[in-house]
């Protein structure tokens, strides 16, 4: 019996799993801490909307991973590409389990793309990346936070500036509109973060049983896209309350406006994210979004030294688990 499937169907969707177990914390963290949704329904809410958004949001994402990062016939000759996703998602796997070990808001995505390209270097060395497209995804990953935390604090701004003279009597619409912003959010969030998981399966599925190339047509099965929504929204009801927290209540005191600009930016920047095909850490974003509508609020008010965690965590992910990925390919391959 060939166990191989099963060696990468399980953590694959393990990873899911904890992808939106971890990112569920800054998923909710606006609406919960500023006392519009309760943390339960929050959940709720955040996992149907976010399995809806894998499941219609297209498949850029898991392209840019399966076709355009990767020049996957320049393989050597007996090289199969199923080792190198299996030290990516492993090596994904075990960075997301120390960082929720420390409380961490670990960037799946940074862990995941640093195994992809550490395992299939280990397959095929330096000439088997796709370097444009490499560098367009990682300056995308590394910008967009900076670019959200601008949008919330500018968005903040400016909805101070006009609502000036506004009573307290509209603060109720201002809450709808932050429910309906956190739907959003939700449904692009998931979109871009499932599609990860969708395309390991794939790819490793493809090299099952082959000895020549890949086909160039990427095709992704309804019953993977299925799967992995499923195995993400899941991990989204069963979220890490340490994450939570950490960003809902560890930067500033948020009220609803503050948490309909940070929503509204993170759901932009993710939606347009994930129709381009970029796979961005959306948990990354909110964070980022979240800290952007503090500064625009006081930003004496904000605990930047919890942001400096982030940013600490963020900047040695990607090269932590392409090293790990890099070395567990060269032992199991």
């Amino acid at each position: 019996m060939d166990f191989r499937p099963i060696l990468v169907l399980v953590p694959a969707l393990v990873f899911a799993f904890m992808n939106g177990a971890n990112d569920s914390g800054t998923m909710a963290a606006s609406v919960v801490s500023s006392r519009s949704i309760r943390p339960r329904t929050a959940m709720w809410i955040a996992a149907i909307a976010s399995f809806a958004g894998a499941m219609l949001l297209g498949s850029e994402v898991a392209r840019m991973l399966g076709e355009r990062l990767l020049h996957l016939e320049y393989l050597p000759p007996g090289a199969s590409p199923f080792w190198a996703c299996v030290g990516a998602v492993f090596s994904a796997i075990g960075w997301g389990l120390f960082a929720w070990k420390f409380g961490l808001p670990a960037s799946y995505t940074h862990a995941l793309l640093g195994g992809w390209l550490g395992g299939f270097m280990a397959l095929g060395g330096v000439q088997i990346v796709n370097v444009a497209n490499v560098f367009y995804v990682l300056a995308a990953v590394l910008l967009t936070p900076f670019l959200a935390l601008f949008v919330s604090w500018a968005g903040l701004l400016t909805m101070y500036y006009l609502l000036e003279e506004v009573s307290l009597q509209a603060m109720p619409l201002f809450r709808a509109i932050e429910r309906v912003m956190f739907v959003l959010m939700s449904f692009a969030h998931g979109a871009n973060a499932a599609q990860k998981s969708m395309a390991l399966l794939v790819i490793a599925g493809l090299s099952l049983g082959r000895t020549g190339p890949l086909p160039v047509k990427f095709d992704l099965p309804l019953w993977v896209q299925g799967v992995c929504a499923a195995s993400f929204a899941i991990g989204v009801l069963f979220g890490f309350v340490r994450t939570l927290k950490t960003v809902g209540f560890g930067i500033f005191r948020v009220g609803p406006l503050h948490s309909f600009c940070a929503l509204a930016s993170s759901a932009g920047l993710t939606i347009v994210s994930t129709v381009f095909g970029l796979p961005l850490s959306s948990g990354q974003i909110n964070s980022s979004a979240l800290l952007g509508a503090g500064a625009g609020h006081n930003i004496k008010a904000v605990r930047w030294d919890v942001a400096f965690e982030f940013f600490a965590n963020w900047a040695v992910t990607f090269p932590a688990s392409a090293g790990m990925s890099y070395v567990l390919v060269k032992v199991i391959k």
